[in-house]
């Protein structure tokens, strides 16, 4: 049976109190002590904010559930809001500050409302203390800029603190509970259920033809769930989360994401991620990008020219039907593969004109040719990036001339050419130049990967169980796809999301005791980008119709 254990309680004159911790304790038998019986802790629960008299009840500000109830004859958790008398006066809930910086937060409900994130996490978080959770991570993530600033040190001096009032400021620093519920794959399923289904309303097609790839999350902390040791095709090794990220082609949105340890490189993975998404949201993947790690046997079977051929050599290849699904991927440099035997096969065309095209300032040697891999008809599109063949085959000689010249001239021409050579495999015909851009040209994915590493901080340190881990990705796949849509909102404009939440964040309100908000007078700048997301800077508003009418909060 579980108990409370108290430590070190005192009370204040008037039986409140003043300090103190606790603990759950349960006995269990031990025919080896007195009494046959031996309590161990189950779980810490940090300060005691009340406890009844005879402790088999009490609220707590726990450093893994936040604040909350528990009662030791129920053995269960309760939610604790602001208004209980229990924690009354004991600054759980803070007063926010009578001045608060006001123009970036409230620059962010107003966009989220706009482009139809309130109306998405309102449906899929009904739980008035979840969603206020979710929107305060949020905004948060995307007002923090880079800055070290913590998350309960921004709510404290935000305008967001006067609208998510569920929110207690003094557990957001390490807001476990909060991670744990959307580390449940309910919160997950709900969010992008209720994202694709309003991304429907003006766009029918939406998450009709997406395209998946996956991107290693370098991760140190010992014991995580998810790590594993992983090379995936390149010359070191490091230990690694690895993030599947599914996006629609049309947008470039993510639409589902899905985390493994980083050495699960296989088919299997994919397909996973593919009957995911297909069963829970209804949505087709057209195509795969896939790096040289995910490239098999099995994959091969799957995506090639012509699947009605085989291990067949003497079939014809039927060009009249293009493959229904698409797949673009870097051939592994190893056995099985015709990797060297290409550049062999095509090295005297290298620097003919004829095969040579041009991309973001680089010059590039490709030709298609159809190839037989474990049997399977594809094409290999053989290419030279001839500006990093030059440049890296320059520098490696000058660190070691004495090397380079005991190479015979095969292995000099070989070596002029390496450091740009690579070889991609696919299923689709089109020219090299097409199938590079396929290849590279679908770099808003990897657009969305460094945004979320570098700006975002999409890494799920400090975060213990696999639960956590998942919680964390869906808070920050949540802010990535908020701080996409802002950043489409602002294409065409040479302004950055950054720039423009980072310049918006100088105007400062004032709470009035009537509730009102009153706003002190904008600067040209303010004015100006404020315009370009086409919302309007208010003088003074009702904080309780803002908070009913724009977040949909319950009052």
């Amino acid at each position: 049976m579980a108990s409370i254990k108290v430590q070190k309680l005192v009370r204040n004159t008037d039986g409140t109190v003043k300090s103190g911790s606790a603990s759950i304790v349960e006995a269990h038998y031990d025919p080896s002590v007195k009494g046959k019986s031996r309590k161990k802790e189950r779980e810490k629960f940090g300060k005691i904010v009340y406890i009844n008299e005879n402790h088999t009840c009490g609220v707590f500000l726990s450093p893994v559930r936040g604040l909350v109830e528990y009662d030791s004859k129920k053995d269960a958790f309760t939610a604790v809001g602001r208004d209980d008398k229990r924690i009354a006066g004991m600054g759980v809930f803070q007063e926010p500050p009578v001045h608060a910086m006001f123009g970036d937060s409230y620059l962010i409900f107003r966009f989220l409302k706009k482009c139809g994130l309130t109306d998405i996490l309102r449906a899929a978080f009904s739980s008035d203390p979840d969603y206020e959770k979710v929107l305060c991570h949020l905004v948060y993530g995307l007002c923090r800029n880079g800055s070290r600033e913590t998350v309960d040190e921004f709510f404290r001096k935000s305008f967001a603190s006067y609208v998510l009032r569920d929110v207690p400021e003094s557990r957001l620093g390490s807001d476990t509970s909060y991670f744990e519920k959307m580390g449940d794959d309910k919160a997950k399923v709900a969010f992008f259920q209720n994202f694709v289904r309003y991304m429907r309303k003006t766009d029918p097609s939406f998450g009709t033809g997406c395209y998946v790839d996956s991107t290693p999350l370098p991760n140190d902390i010992r014991d995580n769930p998810f790590n594993a040791l992983c090379s995936h095709g390149v010359a070191s090794t490091s230990v690694q989360t690895r993030l599947v990220l599914v996006l629609d082609e049309a947008t470039g949105l993510p639409v589902w994401f899905q985390i493994v340890p980083g050495n699960v490189l296989d088919l299997s993975t994919i397909g996973k991620v593919m009957d995911d998404v297909t069963e829970t949201l209804e949505i087709r993947i057209g195509s795969l990008v896939l790096d040289a790690g995910y490239v098999s046997k099995e994959l091969l079977s799957m995506f090639n020219r012509n699947p009605s051929c085989e291990d067949d050599d003497d079939a014809e290849t039927d060009r009249s039907n293009e493959p229904d699904r698409t797949m673009v991927a870097r051939m592994p440099a190893k056995k099985g593969y015709p990797y060297k035997a290409l550049y062999s096969e095509n090295r005297h065309l290298i620097p003919n004109s004829k095969y040579q095209f041009d991309r973001k300032e680089h010059t590039y040697f490709g030709i298609r040719r159809e190839v037989k891999i474990f049997g399977y008809p594809e094409y290999a599109y053989v290419y030279v990036d001839k500006d990093n063949a030059v440049e890296l085959a320059r520098n490696n000689r000058t660190k070691d001339p004495e090397a380079y010249e005991k190479l015979s001239m095969a292995e000099k021409n070989w070596y002029d050419t390496k450091f740009g050579y690579f070889v991609l495999v696919s299923n689709k015909e089109r020219t090299p130049a097409e199938t590079l851009d396929e290849y590279f040209g679908r770099t808003y994915i990897e657009t969305v990967f460094k945004t979320g590493k570098e700006y975002l901080e999409i890494l799920p340190l400090e975060k213990w169980t696999a639960t956590r881990v998942k919680g964390k990705l869906l808070s920050d796949m949540i802010l990535e796809i908020a701080y996409l849509l802002m950043e489409k909102g602002l294409s065409g404009t040479e302004i950055s999301a950054p720039r423009l939440i980072g310049n918006a964040s100088s105007l400062m309100c004032l709470k009035k005791r009537n509730g009102d908000i009153e706003v002190e007078t904008p600067n040209k700048n303010v004015r100006e980008f404020y315009k370009i997301l086409k919302v309007d800077v208010p003088t003074t508003f009702s904080l309780d119709r803002f908070s009913k009418d724009v977040l949909k909060l319950t009052l």
